[in-house]
């Protein structure tokens, strides 16, 4: 009998279940599915929320890559870490469409069917994480009230477009306050599709 093809769900399985387990049961790390980015142009495969923001990009061998390169444009703008998990098939090609700091894990299917996870490159911390990006994963309602701890909220700025009023976030806190508070409301949040 003929082992079926590795999919991308057997990769997700395979990384939630090896790479991701501790996280899941930690109350303080949040652990979510198909993350939009970009107000939802782009979706993370996995995003783990703690001390950072940490994404994981999942290809398998029954993917294709057409799409990495703005997934990993998207994702470098906001993410601190990022792990590609790519089938073999893709590996070679994949790691070329990735920047040097995101780290990448080899996914291959063994005899049995089960899924093995290889390190190939660890990731290292994105220095260049564009803050008026990362507020995009907070709602317009969540950006007024981060603002409204430096400035004072009037109908004015209530009307602003989310990119005025991400300006005045920018200008209003250091990168890493903006990080740090990001991830605060995202893991406050309580509609998330958690794992």
């Amino acid at each position: 009998m003929a082992i079926a093809k590795m999919l991308d769900r057997d990769v997700r399985l395979a990384v939630l279940n090896k790479v991701l387990k501790d996280h899941i049961n930690d109350d303080s790390t949040l652990v979510i599915e198909e993350m939009g980015v970009d107000h939802g142009r782009n979706r993370v495969d996995i995003a783990v929320i703690n001390g950072e923001i940490h994404g994981y990009e999942l290809k398998s061998d029954s993917d294709n890559l057409l799409r990495l390169p703005k997934q990993a444009e998207a994702y470098s703008n906001i993410m601190d870490k990022v792990t590609l998990v790519v089938g073999s098939k893709h590996a070679y090609d994949a790691i070329g469409m990735v920047p040097e700091w995101w780290g990448v894990k080899i996914a291959e299917q063994g005899k049995r069917g089960g899924i093995k996870l290889y390190t190939e490159r660890r990731n290292k911390k994105n220095s260049n994480v564009d803050p008026s990006e990362l507020l995009k994963l907070i709602w317009k309602d969540e950006v007024n009230t981060l603002l409204s701890q430096r400035i004072d909220i009037d109908w004015r700025i209530k009307t602003l477009r989310k990119k005025a009023i991400y300006q005045l976030v920018v200008d209003s806190f250091t990168t890493d306050e903006i990080r740090d508070n990001v991830r605060a409301i995202l893991k406050s949040r309580v509609n998330w599709r958690s794992v």
